[in-house]
């Protein structure tokens, strides 16, 4: 008789690896002196092929398996939800702020560009005006 697997569910927080993911598997349990729940989280190395690709942000489920590696002891066997990566979201919302922040930049230093060149022709609008008085007073 063959033993049944070991099989957990958690959510991929990496997937930068060829065919490997990082599950994260959060575990809840009753303190054993205190019963408080205590929540207690795992990261298991999970071999990810061809026929079930699991991304960051996905509830998968995982199976035990034979050594693949010296740490990958386990397979993604299903995906039990497609998640929304977050912080890709949040990269698109920053780019967004980072663009808005360029284009308000660009358009003081326009602004005050412009403002320099009106005082500078003010000012030289009023030295032709001013009358040579340096020549009077050398003669008094």
């Amino acid at each position: 008789m063959r033993e049944r697997r070991k099989v957990m569910q958690g959510r991929v927080v990496s997937d930068k690896m060829a065919k490997t993911v990082i599950v994260e598997v959060e575990m809840r349990r009753a303190h054993t002196l205190y019963g408080k729940v205590v929540t207690a989280t795992r990261r298991f190395k999970a071999h990810n092929d061809e026929p079930v690709v699991a991304k960051r942000g996905d509830l998968v489920k995982i199976t035990e398996s034979r050594a693949l590696s010296r740490e990958k002891h386990w397979r993604v066997t299903e995906i039990v939800q497609r998640g929304v990566v977050v912080e890709a979201i949040v990269e698109k919302e920053l780019e967004d702020l980072r663009a808005k922040e360029e284009a308000d930049r660009a358009a003081r230093r326009i602004e005050e560009e412009r403002r320099a060149a009106a005082r500078l022709e003010k000012l030289a609008g009023m030295d032709e005006l001013e009358p040579a008085t340096p020549s009077e007073s050398e003669a008094a």
